[in-house]
């Protein structure tokens, strides 16, 4: 009995372990295609792929190898996508005929996709490069003459279209329409929540959003819309778990890791968020923003020799950009080096003249630097640029 229950934990644990190693060769497979490494990229795949075919790691392989412009590979991995799950394979396929310049077979292919579940939307297929040689043809003219997707679900694209211009107003008129027609449906309580967000009204779309994520199989983008309600409305640990829900169901996107640490942050909870940006480093080392984060995490515990590794890299890897450098700048302020921290917001402010906080920041470090009369220059500058805390400064020591 015991020896059985010892397999089966050996048996549980090895499938975690291929879980992991096939989710993060994924992730890591994605951030090095675009960074443009693709050589690097089929290598992260390969390997797993042999040992364990996996359908959608076979998809991703295939597009990468479709931008290197192999479709011979491209479409075998495809092909064996389809085989493991039917369907899977068929957009991938569409591309690959489109890609050698044959419309018949490129329309049966994204045809076949159409009729599927898996099917991509009307404007992620409009948009898609990949079909370019074919939209002037009569097979394409005749493919898009048949009405294949509802009525609810172009109203769907067309809110997302007004909300990411920012025309909230235009998006509240076609709800009205989409309500009209398609009441108590989830994509309409959906986009109804969309809007909620979109005026601040957060706490109302959780509410909305809670009831449409019940199922452990709920579309990706309705817990993404929820943990960007829940942070909105002050539920950090609530946003959290959500993203570690997607992570959890291998939702192919790395960003995951680093929006569930800023939300750890926000909750007080340091040490996994800290693990959090260091997983999503591992697949993006270059991140500004993970590195600044990383940074700015030790420097505020006081750890400065831990900071700065990750201070020091962005800046040498992004030297553009300013908030690298007053980062740096604010770790140095912490550890109260004063003339270190006024170089390196010497250096942001060159970059960027107009920030208020750096200013502000850069006229505090003057004044502990003993240099009052340079320091009173910055703090009016801030003080000009909407910072209020620089009226304190500038009664104490610039009005003589």
């Amino acid at each position: 009995m015991k020896t059985k229950v010892v397999l089966l934990i050996l048996i549980i644990a090895s499938q975690l372990v291929a879980g992991q190693t096939r989710y993060e060769s994924m992730l890591r497979a994605q951030a090095l295609s675009d960074r443009g490494e693709s050589d690097e990229a089929l290598a992260a795949l390969s390997t797993v792929i042999t040992n364990s075919p996996d359908a959608g790691l076979l998809l991703l392989r295939g597009n990468i190898l479709l931008e290197m412009r192999n479709v011979t590979m491209a479409r075998s991995d495809f092909m064996a996508a389809e085989k493991l799950n039917p369907g899977a394979g068929l957009y991938g396929l569409a591309k690959c005929a489109a890609a050698s310049g044959d419309a018949i077979a490129a329309i049966a292919y994204l045809e076949a996709h159409l009729k599927t579940s898996q099917r991509k939307s009307e404007p992620e297929i409009m948009l898609d490069d990949a079909f370019s040689t074919i939209t002037s043809t009569s097979e394409w003219r005749n493919l898009w003459k048949k009405d294949w997707y509802k009525g609810y679900e172009r109203k769907e694209w067309e809110i997302e279209l007004y909300l990411r211009s920012g025309r909230i107003d235009l998006a509240e008129e076609t709800l009205g329409e989409l309500s009209a027609l398609y009441a108590g449906m989830p994509v309409t309580d959906f986009c109804e929540a969309r809007i909620l967000s979109a005026r601040g009204r957060y706490r109302e779309a959780s509410a909305l959003l809670s009831q449409l994520t019940i199922s452990p199989d709920s579309p990706p983008e309705y817990l993404l819309a929820l943990a960007e309600a829940r942070a909105g409305e002050g539920d950090y640990f609530s946003s959290a778990t959500i993203y570690g829900r997607l992570i959890s169901a291998e939702y192919p996107d790395a960003v995951l890791f680093l929006r569930r640490a800023e939300m750890l942050l926000k909750a007080g909870d340091r040490t996994p968020a800290k693990s959090d940006i260091k997983k999503y480093l591992e697949f993006n080392p270059e991140s500004s923003e993970a590195l600044g984060l990383l940074g700015k995490t030790y420097a505020e515990e006081g750890a400065i020799f831990e900071a700065l590794p990750y201070l020091n890299t962005n800046i040498d890897r992004h030297p553009g950009n300013a908030m690298a450098f007053c980062l740096r700048g604010d770790a140095w302020m912490a550890a109260r080096s004063w003339t270190k921290a006024a170089e390196d917001y010497t250096m942001s402010l060159d970059l960027d003249p107009n920030s208020a906080t750096v200013n502000l920041n850069m006229g505090i470090a003057l004044i502990n630097c003993g240099k009052e009369d340079d320091a009173c220059y910055y703090l009016r500058k801030a003080r000009a640029l909407g910072e209020k805390n620089a009226t304190q400064y500038l009664s104490r020591h610039c009005i003589r």
